[in-house]
């Protein structure tokens, strides 16, 4: 990606319109691609296998994922090749010495992972560079924001200029005020009041605050 890629722009606007965070939905659909090449040339790579081997397999969020995949054939593939190594750590476990205590080996980092973080990082650097876009404060400010762990990231890589501060707390102070609104009305006094915009503020709160997928750890 170049510092001022049009894609990653057309990309952010696009997802703005989602209830959550538009850079992890940026980032979720990544993760599905990324586990569709896993699954698709694991069986014929070598060394993806290799990656997906010494890891023996994925961490739980993103087995999850697999699980959920349409690719059923490519999946079992994988999962026949891993499961003939965790038998062979088990025939290890069997055949060493009872002293000192037999033990397993600690399995390399989830292959995704490795790729998401590469992925996220390079993101945000490509967000960066249009903080400062008029177009993009504007999708900003009528999204529902940039979800915490990715602003933390974003504030962490660079200084982030005033318009998108403020395009940010517009977004934000907007899904607070819909969580307000929606615990008002389950007051009983105000019970009649009907639903508008914010009966799923405290999911969209939810979003901002903890994301909605994988993120970068601080």
């Amino acid at each position: 990606m170049t510092s001022r890629d049009t894609r990653i722009l057309a990309d952010f606007r696009a997802h703005c319109t989602n209830p959550e965070c538009p850079l992890c939905a940026m980032v979720r659909h990544a993760e599905v691609r990324t586990l569709q090449v896993f699954c698709a040339e694991g069986a014929g790579d070598e060394l993806r296998r290799a990656d997906i081997r010494n890891a023996r397999g994925l961490c739980v969020h993103h087995g999850a994922m697999l699980r959920d995949a349409r690719d059923a054939l490519a999946a079992a593939v994988t999962a026949l090749d891993l499961m003939t190594n965790l038998l062979r750590d088990l025939d290890g476990l069997e055949r060493a010495p009872r002293w000192p205590k037999p033990r397993i080996n600690r399995p390399k980092k989830c292959p995704v992972c490795t790729e998401m973080t590469r992925y996220n990082l390079a993101v945000c650097a490509g967000v960066q560079a249009w903080c400062d876009d008029s177009q993009f404060q504007t999708a900003l400010a009528h999204s529902h924001g940039i979800c915490a762990p990715h602003l933390r990231l974003l504030a962490s890589q660079a200084v982030l200029p005033p318009g998108f501060i403020a395009a940010q707390r517009t977004a934000w102070e907007r899904v607070r005020a819909d969580v307000a609104e929606y615990i008002r009305k389950r007051d009983d006094r105000f019970r009649h009041e009907p639903d508008a915009h914010e009966a799923d503020a405290w999911r969209r709160a939810w979003f901002v605050i903890s994301g909605s997928s994988f993120t970068v750890h601080e």
